[in-house]
């Protein structure tokens, strides 16, 4: 039986092994991950312990752990114990930024808040219980309250299932190994998808790909995977797009196209006296023959393949994936017109932001490719807007120290129409870089026009004018001329 005691917050240890995730290497990156995983659980959760402070009926379940027992690791409630220690200052607030609402109710806390819930109430259990812990920890999760418990999701049940059940999980531990040595994903990416990712989708994906792939089963493909796994650029664009759901149930269920041959370059579905492909590198480009077995639909052409046409001649506009081949005839992608949404899409999947304080754009492109323009034109323009504005300030800092442009001037921050006038400027040079210039105009012309409909001030519009509205036409039509100053400030 466990016992039950007020234990001081300073005392609780989170679980670095928390099945939400994978390992972490201390605190601050746990709850990092946490926040990551679920940002709107953990802050909607730390809002409710600042306005109503800690529930004396929620028991913290303690496991006692170490060579004397008197490591206390938290096994049920990590969250509240994780944002007690951001609000009570034991993990600093400039480790981890706190929303700018929630910075403003800690410093305004009253010491008789931080005195009352210094302790919290923890059932704790001796190390040899660990088993009856984990037992309690598995039927915590139901609850879909934003500030209640967070509900186990597929990944962290496959997690639980492999590590103490001993199950096979091959889906997660080929998501696992792509998350360290994947080669298209960005650090938060593979920070969000270690707790949160489409695991189900991604576990019927690897079913359908392996005899492509050259190897019998799932368990052989994620074991193979990546030193000998064949096509590696293709499965890594397919975990990818699985993690930002372009790739859902329903593609992959789509027996009109083969959406793993066509999109990215994994041989077809072998015709009975084929054998399985074998023999291809593991840095393959997925460039590859039909050879005339391929069982569904003729092929479409691959996603994304030629990128909107906004005249960058930058290496990132360029196609890295070769379209697959029929015959001798080779298929080029399917042009659309400037003003079909198709086009803004494509631009957005080729996206690949570089560089330090580059997470919330990244972030933000994938939140803008769940969106339809016809549906969703003014969300679309809100975090374009975002977009635009971190990356200024992200690509300021980058050039600070080498005579680049600023977006602060006497300590008050500057208009988002002069910052980017000054970098379209820095990044043409002196003398100017005439292909450069070129394909930066539109972008100048169209940010600098108030009638432009996607201009810095009808965007300001849109967020402060009652009246001001826009369609999906006018923004494809506008985006083909801004975004090559988007990529160049990503870069």
């Amino acid at each position: 039986m466990p016992s039950i005691t007020a234990t001081v917050v300073n005392a609780l240890k989170l679980d670095l092994n928390n099945f939400r995730t994978v390992r972490q290497v201390n605190e601050i990156k746990a709850i990092h991950s946490m926040i990551s995983i679920s940002p709107a659980w953990f802050w909607a959760l730390t809002e409710s312990l600042l306005d109503d402070g800690y529930h004396l009926t929620e028991n913290i379940i303690v496991l006692k752990s170490g060579s004397n027992g008197q490591d206390l690791i938290v096994k049920e409630g990590n969250r509240r114990v994780g944002a007690l220690k951001l609000i009570l200052g034991l993990i600093k607030c400039d480790q981890i930024q706190l929303p700018s609402h929630l910075e403003k109710k800690v410093a305004d806390l009253p010491a008789e808040w931080k005195r009352a819930n210094s302790e919290v109430p923890c059932a704790v259990y001796e190390a040899e219980e660990f088993a009856k812990v984990d037992r309690i920890v598995t039927l915590t999760h139901a609850t879909a309250e934003l500030a209640g418990r967070d509900e186990w999701n597929s990944v962290a049940r496959a997690r639980y299932s492999r590590d103490k059940n001993g199950k096979n999980e091959p889906a997660l531990d080929l998501l696992e190994k792509f998350l360290v040595h994947g080669r298209n994903l960005t650090s938060e990416q593979a920070e969000r998808w270690a707790g949160e990712y489409p695991l189900t989708v991604l576990d019927e994906m690897i079913k359908k790909l392996a005899s492509r792939l050259g190897v019998a089963s799932s368990r052989q493909l994620a074991d193979s995977y990546p030193s000998t796994v064949n096509y590696r650029k293709g499965l890594e664009d397919i975990l990818r797009d699985i993690g930002v759901e372009i790739i859902t149930f329903k593609r992959i269920r789509d027996t009109q196209e083969d959406i793993a041959h066509v999109h990215y370059g994994i041989p077809p579905v072998p015709i009975v006296g084929q054998s399985a492909p074998n023999s291809s590198p593991s840095n393959s480009s997925g460039s590859v023959n039909s050879g005339g077995g391929n069982i569904f639909n003729a092929p479409k052409p691959p996603l994304g393949n030629a990128l909107y046409n906004v005249g960058s001649a930058s290496p990132q506009s360029q196609s890295t994936v070769s379209p697959p081949v029929t015959g001798t005839a080779t298929l080029k992608p399917k042009a659309v017109s400037v003003v079909d949404p198709k086009a803004v899409m494509r631009a957005l999947k080729q996206f690949q932001p570089r560089g330090n304080n580059r997470n919330k754009v990244v972030t933000l492109r994938d939140e803008m490719l769940k969106l339809k323009l016809d549906k969703h034109p003014h969300a679309f323009c809100f975090l374009l807007r975002s977009m635009f504005e971190i990356s200024a300030k992200a690509f300021c800092d980058d050039y600070a120290s080498k005579g680049g442009p600023s977006y602060t001037q006497k300590g008050n921050e500057r208009k988002l129409a002069d910052i980017l006038t000054d970098i379209c400027d820095y990044l043409v040079g002196t003398p100017a870089n005439q292909q450069l210039k070129k394909t930066l105009h539109g972008a100048r012309v169209d940010l600098g026009t108030h009638t432009s409909i996607l201009s810095v001030t009808s965007m300001n519009q849109l967020i402060h004018n009652p009246h001001f509205s826009i369609t999906e036409h006018s923004i494809c039509v506008s985006f083909g001329n801004i975004f090559p100053l988007l990529q160049e400030m990503n870069r």
